[in-house]
């Protein structure tokens, strides 16, 4: 009898690791869409981070960028909040940073010599979530290079709904 345990007990195990017992993933599981590496994307699932509320703490309005889904999300007028339904993009490397990433811009005028003023979107950072880290993190960049990135301040893990709070210098959650 404690033979036929064990060996369904290894069988079992070695079931479970080829994935034959495997788990089905929670609903509210998310596989980050990436070509880095093939494959491990079915291994380990993610949380999605999704942004439910945008703060601007600025003295100007802010836009945001929407780089996935190519759309404008804004104004957001200054020190005021909106809510949103912004799905945070999974980027792995500075190729995808400018083309994926949430782009945050702050709204002002320029007044170039002998013309008259003009409204511009003034570029303040990249909002992403990083493809890498096993932890779901948020991370920002001012210049669009991926291994310059830092961690969005904040309870930035973890995924599920956020806010995302805009400063001129970087952004909080």
């Amino acid at each position: 009898m404690r033979i036929s345990r064990a060996l369904r007990a290894v069988v079992a195990g070695a079931l479970t690791v080829c994935g034959a017992f495997a788990a089905l993933p929670s609903a509210d599981a998310a596989t980050p869409a990436s070509p880095h590496r093939a494959g491990a994307a079915t291994a380990a699932r993610a949380n999605v981070t999704v942004i439910t509320q945008v703060q601007n703490a600025m003295d100007y309005p802010a836009w945001i960028y929407i780089g996935e889904k190519d759309s404008w999300f804004g104004p957001i007028d200054a020190h005021s909040t909106r809510t949103s339904d912004i799905q945070v993009p999974w980027v792995g490397n500075s190729d995808e940073v400018s083309p994926k990433s949430i782009r945050v811009y702050k709204e002002g005028l320029t007044c170039p010599p002998g013309e008259s003023c003009r409204a511009q979107k003034f570029h303040l950072y990249y909002v992403f979530q990083d493809y890498w880290q096993p932890n779901d993190q948020v991370k920002y960049t001012a210049n669009g290079i991926y291994d310059y990135a830092r961690p969005v301040s904040g309870p930035s893990t973890g995924g599920g709904d956020k806010r995302l709070i805009i400063a001129p210098d970087q952004p909080y959650m």
